[in-house]
């Protein structure tokens, strides 16, 4: 009989997860006794604080983590003081004010991809939200001393709960992010090198390219996410944050670069020449070679022997050879170069050897409607809580405005969200049980015993803590581990009030299945709105191309990594959005990797334009690029831009004249602007075919 893997975690759990677990019970257990040491008000929050440090136990994520907790829990202590200082005579206002900062904090949220940097916003609004709500609590603490005492209470806490987490997490076993980004980079190559494969595999399919598409953009982030922590691990650790970038980049680049040749193969075996299928047989045969070696080391060599054939094959063209030939020849070319960066790259990973490019990280997209959506939900989920709290004058409703708008924030930016917060409300219902028959009533017999408050305490806590070891178990620890410290509430003055308990209980188990709900009610965009935009915005980059030095964007060069940390994230949308979609209709994210593909042609093609060119082919140049924007918004409605073809033909008349370029040069370009055209032609009519079928809109 097979055990479920859930419950595997937590009944055989393998060293890592030991360890974790002990490191955090050890890290809370200090947070608890020097906060107790200290007198302060609530020790659990610095138990709270250090859980949740302990989400990713990487030392650098920790460190990271730690200064986003510290920042944040400093701002929204100046922003409680603030909503104190001018609206404390009128609560109502305070109250309004106070989900105002919430909800603009988690809308500010959306703007950012790091968990870490989330997790700050989100300590920036409940900071706030403890000083404010339990200074309108305790009304006979609202001098002007009462109140900065309450804040400083509150800060000091957090605070202290983070650098206990930090303490222990570098002290004691430590687990290193440059570890992490070794796995995740090996992850995100093998992926890249199953696409490679897949995308010139006859037998491949639109729906299989399309989940491995999704997957590798996963990796891709991931990979770019956790190497912003790698600074805070010695001095390697910028080195290792280039090279992980440049792998992002790279693979971004490869499938952009692969799609090319696999549409060729898939859509126009017609104009596949001899030359042409026995290039596509060589690269599909190296990249499996490539993919089933388990070394690094052999896979770079595999690429350079292909880079090797594909020069001598390329060199042995015919001089009659077509420019679609040519063409695809410099593609295949690139894309090995492409390759052979990104192995170079994860050997310095490994090696920590010196990475010389300095590319741009991948940025998130920025979208107000969805940042809007964010912060509207987590606002109303602390609205409702506060309208509960004034219309019962319950102190359990207090519960309902902490925990569950921090789940709001923190996990907004997570695949499946509500279903996550299912199963957080599901392990919230055992913390009220476990704290009132088996941690209660053991506490009330210890007689001041630090030690056997530990061993009470921890015992629970350590089985959570096993579950948030594993991503499968993240949220059953979190659900478990947060109300059960807010229920038990450790310190020196504990009251082993069971109605407290039970009624604390039931209102964090309640405003968790709210944030739940509210989840299922109020989602992020991603319809026929936001695809625009998305493709719109593209359209928009592509119309900077032909002025590749511009810096109207504020950036200082527009070049691949420019465009293409500028496209990662939007692509993530579009595959957002294409899973919204009924199977059969899901174009979007083969129209974000298009628009990926023309960013990096357009770059190359008025490289090679714009080199010793006269005005009126410059000037016809900029034409064609922006003819090339249009033809590809176009082309998403399910329309061809007849102009891009007339604007084609007449650049290469321009060349012509213009006289600054070789043969062989205008031939590439030449069959550089057959591809698009077909490309734009076929992607015209899918879209077209899927438009008209009900429900579904550009």
């Amino acid at each position: 009989m097979t055990l479920d893997p859930r419950l595997a975690v937590l009944l055989t759990p393998d060293r890592q997860s030991l360890l974790f677990a002990t490191k955090g019970v050890i890290a809370m257990s200090l947070a608890l006794y020097l906060s107790m040491l200290l007198q302060l008000d609530r020790p659990y929050w610095a138990l709270i604080s250090a859980v949740f440090l302990q989400v990713r136990p990487e030392t650098g994520l920790v460190i990271e983590k730690g200064f986003c907790q510290i920042g944040g829990t400093l701002v929204g202590g100046v922003a409680g003081l603030l909503i104190l200082a001018w609206l404390l005579p009128y609560p109502a206002l305070a109250i309004g004010a106070l989900t105002l900062w919430i909800g603009l904090n988690a809308g500010a949220s959306a703007w950012v991809r790091q968990a870490n940097f989330i997790y700050g916003f989100a300590m920036a609004g409940i900071t706030a939200t403890l000083i404010v709500v339990l200074a309108i609590v305790d009304p006979a603490n609202t001098s002007s001393l009462g109140i900065f005492h309450i804040a400083n209470a509150r800060v000091s806490e957090i605070i202290l709960g983070a650098l206990c987490a930090t303490l222990v997490s570098s002290l004691l076993w430590p687990v290193r992010v440059s570890s992490l980004l070794k796995e995740h980079a090996r992850t995100a190559l093998n992926q890249t090198l199953a696409y490679l494969e897949l995308e010139l595999d006859p037998a491949g399919t639109h729906a299989k390219r399309h989940n491995q598409v999704d997957t590798l953009l996963q990796s891709i982030f991931a990979l770019s996410d956790d190497s912003s922590a790698v600074h805070y691990e010695g001095s390697h650790g910028p080195g290792r944050a280039r090279a992980a970038t440049v792998i992002c980049h790279k693979t971004l680049s490869l499938v952009a670069r692969i799609r090319v040749i696999g549409r060729l193969m898939r859509n126009h075996d017609d104009l596949l020449t001899p030359a042409l299928r026995d290039l596509l047989d060589a690269l599909r045969t190296a990249f499996q070679r490539m993919r089933e070696t388990p070394s690094a080391e052999q896979a770079m060599k595999e690429a350079q022997t292909l880079r090797q054939q594909l020069r001598e094959t390329r060199g042995e063209q015919t001089d009659d050879a077509p420019p679609l030939q040519r063409r695809f020849f410099q593609v295949a070319q690139n894309l090995t170069a492409d390759l052979i960066l990104a192995l170079e790259a994860n050997r310095a990973l490994h090696f920590s050897h010196e990475v010389q490019l300095r590319p741009q990280g991948l940025r998130p997209y920025r979208d107000l409607q969805i940042a809007a959506a964010v912060g509207l939900r987590s606002a109303l989920v602390f609205a409702l809580a506060a309208g509960l709290w004034v219309g019962t004058a319950s102190p359990m409703a207090i519960m309902l405005m902490i925990m569950p708008v921090m789940f709001t924030i923190l996990f907004a930016r997570l695949p499946e969200p509500d279903q996550v917060l299912k199963r957080a409300t599901f392990s919230s219902v055992l913390a009220a049980p476990v704290a009132l028959f088996f941690t209660l009533p053991l506490l009330a017999l210890n007689n001041g015993n630090f030690p056997l408050l530990i061993l009470i305490l921890g015992a629970p806590l350590f089985v959570g803590l096993l579950a948030i070891s594993k991503r499968l178990t993240l949220p059953l620890g979190l659900g478990f581990c947060t109300p059960y410290i807010i229920l038990v509430q450790p310190g020196n003055a504990m009251d082993f009030d069971v109605a407290r308990v039970a009624s604390n209980g039931l209102a964090i188990t309640a405003g968790i299945a709210i944030a739940f709900l509210m989840f299922r009610l109020i989602t992020p965009p991603n319809g026929p709105n936001l695809r625009r935009r998305l493709i719109r915005q593209t359209a928009t980059d592509l119309t900077l191309m032909s002025n590749p030095s511009a810096a109207t964007t504020g950036d200082a060069n527009i070049n691949e990594e420019w465009f293409n940390a500028r496209m990662a994230d939007r692509l993530r949308w579009l595959t957002i959005c294409d899973k919204a979609l009924p199977g059969a209709q899901r174009h979007f994210t083969d129209l974000g990797l298009t628009g990926l593909n023309l960013g990096q042609v357009s770059l190359w093609l008025q490289s090679r334009l714009r080199s010793n060119a006269p005005p009126a082919l410059v000037d016809s140049a900029h034409r064609w690029q922006l003819a090339l924007a249009a033809a590809y918004q176009a082309c998403s409605r399910g329309k061809v831009d007849e102009g891009f073809r007339l604007q084609s033909e007449k650049l290469k008349l321009d060349m012509e004249d213009a006289g600054n370029l070789a043969q062989r040069d205008r031939e590439l370009i030449a069959g550089a602007l057959e591809r698009i055209a077909l490309t734009f032609e076929r992607m015209a009519f899918r879209l077209a075919e899927a438009q008209q079928k009900p429900g579904v809109a550009a």
